[in-house]
């Protein structure tokens, strides 16, 4: 933040000469040298940023003040009403321009630009001060603090106002004359007047400066004022005058809070895609940062809104708003609800009325649940996304609003509106992209199963064709290309029928039983090489080979990793199964001196639909055997993997030798 500010000292000495002519006329700039200070100011701030203590540390503060009085020895003929008009300017130029450059400025370090800008600002006037003695003095002081915008009070050893500005009369609406010699306590609620004592008293007892947060009531209700107090010596001996420069931060304040509101908003209506939570959160956030009751309606394919969701902040009460979910909101004539969808704009009553009662109530039941609800404020925020409404958040507070009061909440509310909607069409979105999953599984799996019957009757016709006798050999050659396609097409339908299982349990039934790993590998690379009768499978099998384990899912893995090994490598190379004992349990490796698998695909080799060059020839199979083998070998508690470079592509599956549960 530091290098921030040095970056911006030519903006800020343009931006601050142009405020200075406006506030003082076309003159007046040549009356003003405070930019000969900026420098000086700035690094103070940059000191002052980067060590981050609040109040910052004296030799800082030190520093400041022996480097700007050097300067005004070289200026007496300054008018210190002119020079503390200027600091306040000078502060309200750096604020202006950190907000437009986008700066993010915490409190911390807002407390300390103003605790520096203060501290030159009291040291220009404590210069000029100690000359003060005449009453015409005095009168010269009190102009100058008038021209300054912040809060700025003195009061004495008994806590009474000795002194304050024009902007203090003006934060309270009342005269000075109802303000000097009268306390807090006469002046402000007494929890108000306690609190200000209170650090009143720790400025006198440790005779430093103090920097806190006051709220305060005044013209424009309650009020969050940044105060920096600190002592000046009293006179005859009396205790030390504390002396106060206020900033009202209440609207820095509420732009943080409602920054941070919309981005945990973003942050939890994003976190899921199922409709009931987004609406349940949404509901939640309304309540726990805006509103004391919400409920959430949707509009529903012939118009009409449904109660989805309803909240309270006060747990007792949840109970009651609960009660008010089977009262469909009313959506005819010109009734509020009504009104807002038509309009997609928010329709809020800073008084609820028995009249507006009855527009929404639906019937006597409903109005009567309205009236126990206690509401006194209410809005309706649309829900809108793409320029059209799908619902709308109803937002009910137990304590009358002022106007102005309501229109930030309703503009926080339609942030989160904005925020809720896109949530709510993901939502929607997910689930009709669920649906339409689900019935294309389901067809697939109906379509499937249907398609075994006349499969089987085509592979026991071809096989009794195949046991008659004076066949010719072309003949038993069409009928051998009749089985090998019903079976290919048999071991295509096996594997949708499993994936369709998968997709809708997650995982493939494994039934174990005792058998022997080597006798079935030797049986499966037999058949598997029916199918390539010019290529050959060296077998390496080693130690025990009995397991427990689902053979038929097994063979299915072996023929997979086989199959693909033969499929994917040249017609006269080499493809090696071994089979060995390790770490309590069997390791199947699969390997075949093809092309290597590209870096990018082996990541997403086990998904489904994944298939190689070779279907696009018509060669390959659907893109199902890896990804219904992997799930097999997971299901027997076991892991799959794959390795490929120049050398070749290495499958390696292992097995416990007995599953878990």
């Amino acid at each position: 933040m530091g290098d921030l500010l040095r970056g911006l000292e030519r903006e800020l000495r343009a931006r601050y000469a142009l405020r200075l002519e406006r506030e003082r006329g076309p003159q007046g700039l040549a009356e003003s040298r405070l930019v000969d200070l900026v420098p000086v100011l700035l690094d103070a701030l940059g000191r002052a940023l980067q060590e981050a203590r609040v109040p910052p540390a004296p030799r800082v503060l030190q520093d400041l003040r022996a480097r700007q009085a050097e300067r005004w020895r070289a200026r007496q003929d300054s008018d210190t009403g002119l020079l503390t008009r200027e600091y306040a300017l000078f502060h309200d130029c750096l604020l202006e321009l950190l907000d437009e450059v986008g700066a993010d400025v915490s409190l911390r370090e807002l407390r300390i630009l103003g605790a520096v800008l203060a501290e030159a600002a009291v040291d220009a006037v404590s210069r000029h001060s100690v000359t003060v003695r005449t009453r015409e003095d005095e009168s010269w002081l009190q102009a100058i603090i008038d021209q300054a915008p912040p809060v700025i009070f003195a009061k004495d050893a008994q806590g009474r106002f000795v002194l304050v500005n024009r902007s203090f009369e003006e934060a309270m609406g009342m005269p000075r004359s109802a303000i000097l010699g009268r306390t807090d306590y006469e002046l402000l609620p007494a929890s108000v007047a306690e609190r200000n004592r209170e650090n009143d008293e720790r400025v006198r007892e440790t005779h430093a400066p103090l920097m806190a947060d006051e709220q305060v009531p005044g013209v424009k209700g309650l009020r969050t004022w940044f105060a920096m107090k600190f002592p000046l010596p009293g006179a005859h001996g009396e205790g030390p005058i504390v002396c106060g420069i206020s900033t009202d931060i209440t609207d820095i304040r509420r732009t943080n809070a409602a920054r941070d509101f919309l981005l945990e908003a973003g942050r939890v209506l994003s976190s899921s895609l199922e409709l009931e939570a987004t609406l349940r959160s949404l509901a939640g956030l309304v309540v726990t940062h805006l509103s004391d009751y919400c409920t959430v309606d949707l509009l529903d394919g012939e118009g009409q809104l449904v109660r989805l969701e309803a909240a309270a902040k006060d747990p007792s009460r949840r109970e009651l708003i609960r009660r008010i979910m089977p009262f469909a909101p009313r959506v005819d004539g010109d009734s509020p609800m009504a009104r807002a969808l038509a309009r997609a704009e928010s329709v809020a009553m800073p008084r609820v009325t028995p009249e507006w009662l009855d527009t929404v109530a639906s019937n006597a039941a409903h109005r009567a649940l309205l009236e126990e609800l206690e509401p006194r404020s209410s809005a309706l925020v649309p829900l809108v996304s793409r320029g059209r409404a799908l619902g709308l958040i109803n937002l009910v507070w137990t304590q009358p609003h002022e106007p102005s009061e309501m229109e930030a909440l309703v503009e926080l509310a339609r942030g989160a509106a904005d925020r809720a909607a896109v949530a709510i069409e993901n939502a929607r979105l997910y689930r009709e992209a669920r649906e339409a999953v689900r019935v294309r599984e389901d067809v697939v799996a109906i379509v499937s199963h249907d398609l075994r019957n006349p499969l089987n009757a085509i592979l026991l016709t071809a096989a009794a064709l195949l046991r008659r006798a004076g066949l010719s050999e072309d003949g038993v050659k069409g009928i051998d290309r009749i089985r090998d396609a019903t079976q290919r097409a048999t071991r295509m339908i096996r594997d949708l029928l499993d994936f369709t299982q998968a997709r809708v349990s997650e995982s493939i039934p494994i039934r174990p039983r005792p058998m022997d790993l080597h006798a079935l590998t030797r049986q499966v690379v037999d058949e598997v090489l029916l199918m390539y009768p010019h290529r050959h499978v060296q077998l390496d099998l080693r130690g025990d080979g009995h397991l427990e384990a689902d053979e038929d899912r097994l063979a299915q893995v072996v023929t997979n990793l086989v199959g693909n090994a033969l499929q994917h490598s040249e017609p006269g190379s080499r493809v090696r199964v071994v089979l060995r004992e390790d770490e309590g349990g069997m390791c199947l490796e699969v390997h075949n001196q093809g092309a290597p698998i590209p870096a990018s695909l082996q990541s997403t080799l086990f998904e489904p639909y994944r298939r190689g060059p070779e279907a696009r020839r018509g060669r390959g199979s659907i893109g199902l055997g890896l990804y219904i083998s992997r799930l097999i070998v997971l299901g027997h508690g076991g892991s799959i993997d794959v390795s490929s470079t120049e050398e070749g592509t290495r499958f390696n599956v292992w097995l416990p030798r007995r599953p878990a549960h």
